[in-house]
């Protein structure tokens, strides 16, 4: 065997297996046909949170007012806000290619195809072969051809990143986090923005409470919200000119239309699935709580399991997946699995929605805590959104937690660690939150549990 372990794929789940199995003494290579980083790094998470950091600067300045500061003459400069990006982008792959580099971990940029149980064959017609295979292929944006994306004006998730001018009129097909968080950018930017979502709420995945409050931030913007509504047809009528029509009789012209629905998991083409692989009915490759599939020395890890399309959710199974390789028993709870979505407000969430619990008949009980009462909020001007935390009848044993307001990525985590650990919650209130700081808002959603918030009634 030319190698311990072999990863096919170098995204978020690839690389952080190749790095920890290379930590555990193991041989290791990588093949990546692209960039180190995938989808998450070059064409997802980071140049997408890169461009919102200018539309939320931006959105600042609109209101710089409120703060005490004029400010005039704002130009926006679409060509520098995606340089910007992409130098930011290309600065963190190049740390991924130094660690490789350091670590002496091979990295094969070439197409690969699974074309045995212990082997892969490069473009080349190169055969590597490993003792152990991690399979990370991912996945990318599903394209419909129903929508007529010609990724010029009806354009992908991955068109959107490499925008040269604002749309004058966008509609965005999908309310999910994908959808939400471009709506968001380019309604910061200025572009006159229509969601349509055939659901009937925006991002659906979340508390019903938490959509609510998205989509009233979002009708307060301007952005027009299409919910449980469909897509019938879409011409191209000419360039910078769309027609869409809806399943409501309705119809509409559109200078550019984002459709963001979805994804397409890479197991076909690439040799998974030619091979004795079990792939389970939705399409998903079946995996045990050690990461193997059904054949004992392959593992997959990442879209492909179709478990949580999460880059940290990627990154954690290949970090389970090198640990059994190398004899360490390690699992996932995917209960405990986080999640965020980078509108504005904010949105991060834990565990059971509020009515999931209903629908299952568990009784539970509910702390809550507005941003609006919480200083360091009033003070950074963002005060939409609120804390929710939903516990057992006892009140400490957490089953569930959503916040949507500043930093609610950051804010979550507390709560993750008293989750995933089975703590109480007054393990989290009775440790000492500093002042003034969004964190107190955690502290008096726990609080409110057990109808003690100081500063809420």
């Amino acid at each position: 065997m030319n190698y311990d372990v072999l990863v096919l794929g170098g995204g978020p789940g690839g690389y952080t297996a190749a790095i920890r199995a290379n930590q555990y003494g193991l041989k290791t290579a990588i093949i990546e046909k692209d960039k180190l980083g995938g989808t998450c790094l070059n064409r997802g998470c980071i140049p997408t949170k890169s461009i919102l950091s200018s539309t939320e600067l931006l959105s600042k300045i609109k209101k710089s007012e409120e703060f005490g500061i004029s400010v005039e003459n704002v130009k926006v400069s679409i060509e520098k806000i995606i340089q910007r990006k992409q130098e930011i982008v290309d600065s963190l792959v190049g740390g991924l290619d130094k660690i490789f580099k350091m670590r002496k971990i091979e990295v094969f940029n070439s197409f690969g195809k699974l074309t045995g149980n212990n082997e892969v064959t490069l473009d080349n017609g190169e055969k590597l072969t490993s003792k152990n295979i991690i399979l990370a292929t991912g996945s990318e944006p599903l394209i419909i051809p129903f929508f007529n994306i010609d990724h010029k004006n009806v354009i992908s998730s991955d068109d959107a990143l490499q925008m040269k001018e604002i749309p004058e009129k966008l509609l965005i097909i999908g309310g999910g986090v994908v959808g939400c968080e471009f709506a968001g950018i380019y309604n910061d930017l200025g572009s006159d923005v229509t969601v349509v979502e055939m659901l009937k709420t925006l991002i659906p995945t979340e508390d019903v409470q938490v959509s609510r409050t998205l989509q009233t931030s979002f009708k307060k913007k301007g952005v027009i919200l299409k919910l449980q509504t469909k897509v019938e047809k879409i011409e191209i009528i000419e360039d910078k000119k769309i027609k869409v029509y809806f399943n409501d009789s309705s119809e509409e012209v559109y200078t550019k239309v984002l459709a963001a629905g979805g994804r397409s998991i890479n197991i076909k083409g690439n040799g998974i699935d030619e091979q004795n692989i079990m792939i389970n009915e939705k399409n998903f490759i079946e995996i045990n709580s050690k990461m193997q599939t059904s054949v004992s020395n392959i593992y997959a890890i990442g879209d492909i399991t179709g478990k949580w399309m999460l880059a940290h959710v990627a990154a954690t199974q290949g970090l389970v997946a090198a640990a059994n390789i190398a004899g360490i028993k390690k699992e996932i709870n995917y209960n405990n699995v986080p999640s965020a979505v980078f509108t504005n407000p904010e949105i991060a969430s834990i565990g059971e929605r509020e009515q999931d619990l209903k629908e299952k008949g568990i009784v539970y009980r509910t702390g809550r805590f507005s941003f609006a009462a919480n200083g360091k909020a009033k003070g950074l001007g963002e005060t939409d959104g609120f804390v929710k935390i939903l516990t057992d009848m006892s009140g400490e044993k957490v089953l569930g937690a959503h916040i949507i307001g500043p930093h609610a990525s950051d804010l979550l985590q507390e709560l993750v660690i008293i989750k995933e650990n089975d703590l109480s919650l007054h393990d989290l209130i009775d440790s000492i939150h500093p002042h003034p700081t969004l964190c107190e808002s955690v502290l008096e959603a726990a609080e409110s549990v057990f109808k003690m918030g100081i500063h809420s009634i």
